[in-house]
């Protein structure tokens, strides 16, 4: 039996442009015989079903889900350490659509293996390895077996089932199909790591022919998981439901830092990206992988494959500024409150801040004239440091005066608040032209006009968003614990994506 994982996941089929999907992160902290061993994490994303979906599957919304754990555990002087990455395509009641599983253990050893039902046939065909598909090993069954990540889909959407039931279950690190039976247990009360006690709905699960492998998973009265238990050398291995920064701990959030100093190997360099007004490219990673990126004022994002996406990035003002109030439609809509208020992370109603925004904001009423002049008042004003993807408060920031890029942003973003204008931080990846390459960065949007405007306090400019790979944004609310966190999506893609330049269509 595998531990439940989970992380985001793409499909083959572009979705609609207009299609809004639901991302859903849950992230646990493993515990072995009272010590911390690592940690999971799985996102969900509603996916559109492909041209080849089983009328099973069709019956269900998909989701694509994605499962990351990292496991460093020794046993008896043997290092059982393994990170793994499990990816499937599965309807809301764990139907298994297809997969791909990478895992390496402590002794280097890799598997590889990726799979897609037919339904026609009745069989996954799987294909192992990176590069050799030539050889797939047909796994047959007389029902399409469900997902392994057992706790995402145990509870069902709002379906009725009897106490106990079984179900057939695919475990890809084996190329198994298993009958699992499932048993839900009358309400008990769980007590937390916190020693707080909260009403609980715990479900059991075992290998039918192996009723002594037995798990147990206990969800909250939101249907949310909050612990799994699993069999492990005669002891526990258990899964505590929790936030990211305790998820990944302060050791890990520490060498993450070291991934972020490479980039994305671009095969040629940009042309004229200052009088362009619309780039395309090609992102893609692995075969059996999976990759998405959002899309946004400046981002349009099209699916082409599940490990490939074509990304077109324009700009409102060719030749000219690509930002400019006068070439974008104006709108009354203003973005949540949340984005102009007070935080611990943006603290612009710190005076330390707030005089630095008077004195760089100046005179001007204009917002994006504002912008301007406080995004080049903040480069000016601080000093280049070391990169790290550690995070200090923005009046911090503003007394000791250096940082790199997620201290410019943060600071910028607060001063921006700090002068009416609804701001926001965004991590993702800025084009360099020496090597061609897009490395990991953060900069700071304005809400103008209504569109998200991006602004780059590190290089002292607005942006053109012709060199921008966004990746994801926050409005560093109190509940953002590291800086870290933000950059962890791009992981998705470094070492493992490269860029292509389209031609225009």
């Amino acid at each position: 039996m595998q531990a439940p994982k989970i992380v985001p996941q793409r499909i083959g089929t572009p979705p609609e442009p207009q299609n809004i999907r639901k991302v859903q992160d849950a992230w646990f902290l493993i515990e072995f015989e009272g010590e911390t061993v690592g940690y999971e994490t799985l996102t969900t994303v509603d996916a559109a079903v492909s041209e080849h979906a089983t009328s099973t599957a069709e019956a269900m919304p998909m989701l694509r889900r994605s499962r990351e754990t990292s496991l460093k555990l020794k046993r008896f002087g043997n290092d059982m350490s393994i990170s793994a990455n499990l990816e499937t395509i599965e309807s809301m009641d764990g139907v298994l659509q297809s997969w791909s599983l990478r895992r390496t253990s402590a002794d280097g050893s890799v598997v590889h293996r990726s799979a897609s039902w037919n339904s026609e046939r009745g069989e996954f065909l799987i294909a192992a390895g990176i590069r050799d598909l030539s050889k797939p090993e047909s796994l047959q069954s007389h029902v399409q077996p469900r997902s392994p990540i057992l706790p995402a889909w145990i509870v069902g959407p709002n379906l009725e089932r009897p106490p106990q039931w079984a179900s057939a279950v695919l475990f890809p690190e084996t190329s198994a199909i298993v009958d699992i039976e499932i048993r839900r247990l009358p309400p008990q009360s769980l007590r937390l790591k916190d020693n707080s006690t909260i009403a609980v709905t715990r479900y059991d699960y075992w290998p039918t022919n192996q009723p002594e492998f037995r798990s147990s998973v206990y969800y909250d009265v939101s249907q949310e998981v909050v612990l799994v238990e699993q069999p492990l050398l005669g002891r526990t291995l258990r899964f505590y439901r929790t936030d990211a920064g305790t998820a990944l701990g302060e050791e890990n959030l520490q060498s993450l830092d070291l991934q972020f100093l490479t980039g994305i190997p671009l095969r040629r360099p940009l042309l004229n990206p200052e009088t362009s007004s619309v780039l395309r490219l090609k992102v893609s990673v692995g075969e059996s992988e999976q990759i998405s990126l959002p899309s946004s004022d400046f981002q349009a994002v099209e699916q082409t494959l599940a490990n490939s996406l074509t990304v077109t990035l324009t700009r409102s003002a060719p030749g000219g500024d690509e930002s400019a109030p006068n070439s974008i439609p104006r709108k009354t809509n203003r973005p949540e409150r949340r984005f102009i208020e007070n935080s611990y992370w943006l603290d612009s109603s710190q005076d330390d801040v707030r005089r630095m925004a008077l004195i760089g904001g100046g005179a001007v009423t204009d917002p994006y004239e504002k912008c301007r002049r406080l995004t080049r008042y903040v480069s000016s004003h601080l000093r280049l440091s070391a990169f790290s993807t550690s995070l200090r408060p923005a009046s911090e920031v503003a007394r000791s005066r250096q940082g790199d890029c997620t201290e410019y942003s943060v600071l910028l973003a607060a001063v921006m608040r700090s002068q009416g204008v609804p701001a926001r931080v965004a991590v993702g990846f800025a084009y360099i032209p020496d090597p061609a390459s897009f490395a990991p960065h953060m900069w700071a949007e304005a809400w103008i006009d209504g569109k998200w405007i991006p602004f780059d306090a590190t290089l002292g400019v607005e942006v053109n968003p012709l060199t921008r790979l966004k990746v994801v944004d926050s409005d560093l609310a109190d509940k953002n614990t590291s800086g870290t966190l933000l950059f962890v999506p791009l992981l998705k893609f470094l070492g493992r994506a490269t860029v292509e330049i389209l031609p225009d269509p």
